[in-house]
């Protein structure tokens, strides 16, 4: 007879594990392997109680594992005979280091059986799924938390009748030892290995899109590309990705570190390096012969086993034959090329690595050693503000906290002819071998850019950490060297093209027009500018620009402010125009012919179509619109006033957050909550039909038709042309 230990036995149990006995515990096979963060600890003990009174062997681990650490033996062996792994997944699950290793455990067991989803089974107790990854585990057996005794006994029945279809424990303890690493040893996890394990996931669905079942969209080559600017941690995140999902690659990790040398162009660099990393790997798979090329391919063709083919540091330059010939020679590798450069994006699935968002930037400079009081804890967020989120000076900065108090790092920073950076690096080498001259090291694309390049750069580094637009880089440009308005703007879109190819500046929003310029690296090119006459010359046209552009503002009168709301769109100064343009009436028509097709002017008849498929046609009008808008170059404005002339920018305006913000912020999680709820083998379609509140969201959706009718009807007064909308809306109103 089972042993069940009481609420009390659950926290004064000797090994911190709600289980039998340590003899059984040894040998038994539990049906539910519980994994959750320890700050869920209480949130989960009903969910346990529940499984066990379903009669469900269910291993629970309470002993605590230090952050920054992969699971035990002790646990991954527990896991080893466990039939499915079931998250708690929570909004703080993801930044549990271990919770993340005992997931992807999981994960890769039931990889290995054709389905990631087929060993993991979710409860969600937050309101939305954003925070779940991978994506596939959100359309995968997923409760809401179940509060209730009825609910909680409904979830219980559930799991057990999902565990009962299965045969057998996950196939972790008998899979085959871990996969070997060449040419270089095995490497060790990071201790402050933080805030990426969304990219993680995405390099691996990337990576495997012919395997993984829910991905359908791009592409599959397996070939993936991992860029990002110097410094941003993609060596150590493709290292971790090695590390944490070395059992989908049975067949072995080859790591080939294809990075340029001195006085080398890169493809000769990089077949040199190339040819460097064959020769080790020969060397360890015992391989003889004097072309050690078609030695290793005959060798991985043989063993016919997935394996993972690292080019490390590819630079820019490189032809797609040449990239070609340097990835996985076989069919069975999968091929993850990180790179500074842009370019190689288009040759596959790409993932692009930018500064750690709050709180992951502070998370990291203080991993190594907290800050001791109040004082320290506001230097520190001083710190990493000033850092900008890059994660190589982050962790330099780290390491040198061990040493100084945060407070005098902070004054390090923002004193003149001291380099922090450079500082912290010749006191704590970083594990990615970054040479001492550590801020030259980072800049050496942009000193190599050019003289066009290097001047937009000059202007992004001048107002930094503003948003800069080419326009105003391009007047800045115009103003030192004469030119037509429309060169001077070629130009400076031609320089910023090659930064961005670069990663050397950033466009937030995927504005290809707009950039800014990142704190590490504008105090990089300080110390390092081959021209500060220059930069001088071009910081002082900018502030002479802005200057006139600000006082002509004033003259013109301030612009009309409106009150505080949620996510409003971005506001500009009200313009009156005597005559619509040209640019307004194309603007106006495209949004217009857009809105008629859309679910709000179509009615979606009684038990028709799908709610999910009408609100998601409604969300991708906010991008559309942005879109349009920026085509014909038209900035929102303030809503058109009353008995005033209609607008585009106005009208805009008032479809995304008078009448689409307010009732898609209502009726999206009341519907993806529902969604949360549905049983595995019910039809999506099926289950939105039994929504109670489906007939609401028709007659919701209906209502809207009137408001949008009459934005369509006011565009045609812009545009001339005339849908018969506004007449319809008229009769409606009626």
């Amino acid at each position: 007879m089972r042993h069940r230990p009481s609420r009390g036995q659950l926290h004064s149990t000797a090994l911190g594990v709600r289980s039998r006995g340590t003899k059984e515990r040894d040998t038994a096979v539990w049906d539910v392997f519980l994994s959750y963060s320890r700050a869920d600890r209480e949130r989960v003990a009903p969910l346990v109680d529940a499984l066990e009174q379903a009669g469900l062997n269910v291993f629970v681990d309470h002993a605590a594992i230090p952050d920054f650490q992969p699971i035990s033996a002790t646990i991954r062996e527990q896991l080893g005979r466990s039939k499915v792994l079931l998250a708690f997944y929570s909004a703080g699950y993801p930044h549990r280091p271990a919770c993340q290793w005992e997931l992807t455990a999981a994960y890769l067991a039931g990889w290995h059986e054709q389905d990631p989803r087929r060993r993991v089974l979710v409860v969600n107790p937050e309101p939305g799924s954003e925070h779940i990854h991978p994506v596939e585990l959100r359309d995968a057996r997923h409760w809401p938390l179940p509060t209730s005794p009825g609910q909680l006994t409904a979830f219980a029945a559930q799991v057990r009748a999902f565990t009962d279809r299965l045969a057998g424990p996950l196939p972790i303890l008998a899979s085959p030892a871990p996969p070997a690493f060449s040419p270089r040893p095995r490497p060790l996890s990071s201790p402050v290995f933080t805030g990426r394990l969304t990219d993680l996931w995405h390099l691996h669905t990337a990576l495997n899109s012919h395997d993984a079942p829910l991905v359908t969209s791009g592409a599959a080559t397996g070939l993936a590309v991992l860029h990002g600017a110097p410094g941003i941690g993609k060596t150590l995140l493709a290292r971790e990705y090695a590390l944490r999902f070395a059992p989908a690659y049975p067949g072995g990790i080859f790591w080939l570190d294809v990075s340029s040398g001195a006085g080398h162009g890169p493809a000769t660099a990089a077949r040199h390096q190339f040819r460097l990393g064959l020769a080790g790997i020969a060397t360890d798979l015992g391989l003889t012969g004097t072309d050690p090329d078609l030695a290793v391919h005959r060798a991985l063709r043989d063993t016919r086993l997935p394996y993972l083919w690292v080019l490390d540091g590819l630079a820019d330059g490189l032809s797609n034959r040449e990239v070609a010939n340097l990835c996985a020679p076989t069919a069975e590798g999968r091929t993850l090329l990180t790179t500074r450069s842009l370019r190689y994006s288009s040759l596959a699935r790409s993932v692009e690595l930018r500064e750690l968002e709050p709180p992951y930037d502070y998370e990291l400079l203080t991993a190594r050693v907290e800050p001791s009081n109040v004082e320290q804890v506001t230097a520190a967020k001083q710190l990493s503000e000033s850092l900008g989120g890059h994660p190589l000076a982050l962790d330099l900065a780290g390491c040198a906290a061990q040493q100084h108090p945060f407070t005098e790092l902070l004054q390090v920073q923002h004193t003149p002819g001291q380099s922090l950076l450079e500082l912290a690096a010749k006191q704590y080498p970083p594990a990615t071998d970054w040479p001492v001259g550590l801020t030259r090291a980072l800049l050496v694309d942009a000193l190599d850019a050019g003289p066009l390049p290097l001047d937009v750069l000059r202007v992004g580094c001048a107002l930094a950490p503003a948003t800069i637009d080419a326009r105003l880089a391009a007047e800045v440009l115009r103003s030192v060297e004469p030119a037509s308005s429309a060169v001077a703007l070629r130009r400076a879109k031609a320089g910023l093209s090659l930064l961005r190819a670069q990663h050397l500046v950033h466009c937030p929003d995927e504005a290809p027009d707009r950039f800014l310029v990142s704190p590490v690296l504008v105090q990089a090119f300080a110390e390092h500018d081959p021209n500060p006459a220059r930069t001088a010359q071009l910081r002082a046209a900018a502030v002479r620009l802005l200057a006139d552009h600000r006082s002509t503002t004033l003259e013109r009168g301030a612009p009309n402010t409106r009150a505080a709301g949620p996510r409003r769109e971005l506001s500009m100064p009200h313009q009156h125009r005597a005559t619509h343009s040209d640019l307004d009436r194309m603007a106006a028509f495209d949004l217009q012919t857009e809105l008629v097709l859309r679910i709000g002017t179509q009615q979606l008849e009684p038990d028709t179509g799908s709610l999910r498929e009408a609100l998601s046609s409604l969300h991708s009008l906010f991008e559309f619109t942005r879109s349009t808008l920026r085509q014909y170059n038209v900035g929102l404005s303030e809503p058109s006033r009353p008995h005033a002339v209609p607008n585009v920018p106005g009208l805009a305006d008032q479809l995304l957050n008078g009448v689409l913000r307010p009732f898609l912020t209502r009726w999206h999680p009341l519907l993806q909550a529902h969604e949360s709820a549905r049983p595995a083998e019910l039809p999506a379609l099926h289950h939105e039909q039994r929504w109670p509140l489906a007939g609401e969201l028709r007659t919701a959706l209906a209502a809207l038709s009137r408001p949008m009718n009459a934005v369509v009807a006011d565009l045609a007064t812009i545009s001339g042309a005339d849908f018969g909308l506004d007449r319809r809306s008229t009769s409606s109103a009626d």
